[in-house]
């Protein structure tokens, strides 16, 4: 491919995206509020209070809406167009009837309009000129021309690693304990002169072997940057290199800092770290900052960018027009990015078209220290053409309850890992009583036999019927805490873990089924939701017949289609 028509992709890409956003945005707004209450796309406000300078506590009506922490939204009186907006802001918590909202800046005589009651849309800011910004300068610049433009086209010879320092560093990795695999992934990654990838699949150490990357460079005196799609993912990260002894800092506003530890100093802007040694640190931060005046002044020697498989082209662009080394460690077998226009590229995911076309600079981390053998082994045959195996003490475990239950004994049973429940419901679309009761239920039966509530995860496709299971387990409080258990999306779940994870996929209604038919078995989705495990999985969900889809010329569909069923037929099917 020609660099000149990378780059004109790359503008269509952001254009179309800019196009899609604001469209899907304007047609939420222009729907009846009724109809938005119903579906969850408007959330009714009862009450607004005005929290320091910065935030505004809210406190929520009764319907259940599809937003969560990290939105952005607009408070209205009921029209929510760019000219009755009263506020915008983004949400930085949230409780069961409560959210935090950070703004700008609060104006007092607006306020006093929607003290007694609003309702919030969803609102977007304008990314495309950090985009057009980013897209320029790599056309304009050495560095651009030279290194990024080629990378992205093929046409960069990027299988020269420097042989001394993989020996060296692989060596190392050994001696920290580190096995073949990751030994290799930290080789690649702190020789190759431009570019390295490491493939993480579940539980395989990810982390680890990127904070030991992180403290190998450091010690060569590069300045790395930490970055992902978003602020968790960098947290997380940071976290694990701040354990290393290196210099490291997070910079972001002040709602960034959720999950990072007190030993990774936080400020706004980089340069506002007085401290800051000439050479050898790591700062974390979105990609974005290193076009805003946070980091834009700032050059690195490495970009490490954690979970690349969610993170698109342009947005990589915009940190790696600041490095010429490229560290990039996701899963193209788990999430990908959220793309919302018909794409003109064929891997909108950075790290999929970096992984697909260098493979000499390329490594699986094939062992996982999360499930035991039993729940490996299917993902491993679907997704990883069976080179993932367990490892360490998980691998041979069991699920053991302290005490027998006293029901649902063959579903928390030792000898059945994988269990899969049909749905008790019939023609359930987003939201499922019934299975909601049952789900409960069996958490409820798994904490009385003696299991702690914080080893339980429930992972649900709909953030609807994620309220509903999480209404009926705040309705038995006397048993447990409900917030003890994890109960979420499959995006929210990604990197998290439990002994007992229950997947409730909630619709039953096969005309719904067959209608978001690529959401509901997208093969992604559904190894992070199997692979979140240690012992004991439990799906309850559909059965689906060999009809279902028959007249679908989809052949990628139909064969999503097919393992589910293979997956359901896996396990021990439960009949009441």
């Amino acid at each position: 491919m020609e660099l000149r028509s990378v780059l004109t992709d790359l503008r269509k890409f952001v254009e179309d995206e800019h196009r899609a956003n604001y469209e899907k945005l304007y047609e939420v707004w222009e729907k009846p509020l009724t109809q938005k209450l119903t579906k969850g796309e408007s959330q009714q406000i009862r009450y607004v209070r005005k929290e320091g300078q910065n935030h505004l506590l809210v406190t929520l009506g009764q319907n259940e809406s599809r937003f969560r922490e990290g939105d952005m939204i607009c408070l209205h009186l009921g029209e929510p167009s760019k000219k009755r907006h009263v506020q915008q802001g983004t949400i930085e918590a949230e409780n069961e009837d409560e959210w935090l909202v950070r703004v700008h800046q609060i104006d007092d005589e607006k306020l006093q309009e929607i003290i007694s009651g609003c309702y919030a849309d969803p609102d977007t800011m304008d990314l495309k000129p950090f985009y057009d910004k980013a897209l320029d300068e790599i056309a304009e610049s050495k560095q651009g021309r030279e290194i990024v433009l080629p990378l992205l086209a093929d046409k960069l010879d990027t299988g020269f690693i420097f042989e001394d320092d993989y020996d060296e560093a692989a060596d190392f990795a050994e001696e920290y304990g580190l096995n073949e695999h990751q030994a290799d992934a930290v080789g690649k990654a702190v020789s190759a002169k431009y570019l390295a990838c490491i493939q993480g699949p579940p539980g395989t150490g990810k982390t680890k072997v990127i904070s030991l990357i992180a403290k190998l460079l450091v010690e060569q005196g590069q300045r790395v940057f930490m970055t992902s799609h978003t602020h968790m993912a960098i947290n997380n990260a940071l976290n694990k290199i701040a354990g290393e002894n290196v210099p490291v800092i997070k910079v972001g506003a002040r709602g960034c800092t959720k999950g990072l530890d007190k030993s990774v100093k936080h400020f706004e802007y980089g340069d506002d770290w007085e401290n800051k040694p000439d050479s050898g640190y790591v700062i974390g931060a979105t990609p974005f900052a290193t076009c805003s005046a946070r980091l834009e002044q700032y050059d690195f020697d490495t970009v490490i960018f954690d979970e690349a498989s969610q993170i698109t082209l342009p947005l990589a662009i915009m940190a790696m027009r600041k490095a010429k080394r490229f560290i990039f460690v996701g899963d193209h077998k788990q999430l990908p990015p959220v793309v919302l226009s018909a794409s003109v590229l064929d891997d909108c995911s950075i790290f999929s078209r970096m992984i697909s076309g260098n493979p000499d600079v390329s490594v699986m981390l094939s062992q996982t220290y999360r499930m035991c053998h039993a729940l490996s082994n299917w993902p491993s045959q679907i997704y990883y053409s069976g080179r993932l195996v367990s490892a360490g003490p998980n691998a041979t475990r069991t699920f053991n309850l302290p005490n027998q239950p006293h029901k649902y004994a063959e579903v928390l049973s030792t000898e059945s890992p994988f269990v899969f429940i049909k749905s008790p419901a019939t023609n359930a679309r987003n939201v499922n009583r019934l299975e909601a009761e049952l789900v409960v239920d069996l958490i409820e039966t798994a904490i009385e036999s003696g299991l702690s509530a914080g080893e339980i995860g429930v992972v649900t496709p709909f953030r609807s019927h994620a309220k509903a299971l999480k209404s009926r387990l705040a309705d038995r409080k006397g048993i447990f805490s409900s917030e003890t258990i994890v109960t979420d999306t499959v995006e929210r779940m990604q990197g998290q873990e439990r002994e007992m994870i229950i997947i409730s996929l909630c619709s039953t209604d096969p005309q719904y089924i067959s209608a978001i038919a690529e959401f509901f078995f997208q093969a992604e989705r559904l190894n992070v939701a199997i692979t979140r495990p240690q012992t004991k999985l439990i799906l309850v969900g559909p059965e689906i017949s060999n009809s279902f889809l028959q007249e679908s010329n989809d052949e990628s569909l139909l064969k999503r289609v097919e393992e589910y069923r293979s997956l359901i037929n896996s396990g021990y099917k439960y009949n009441k």
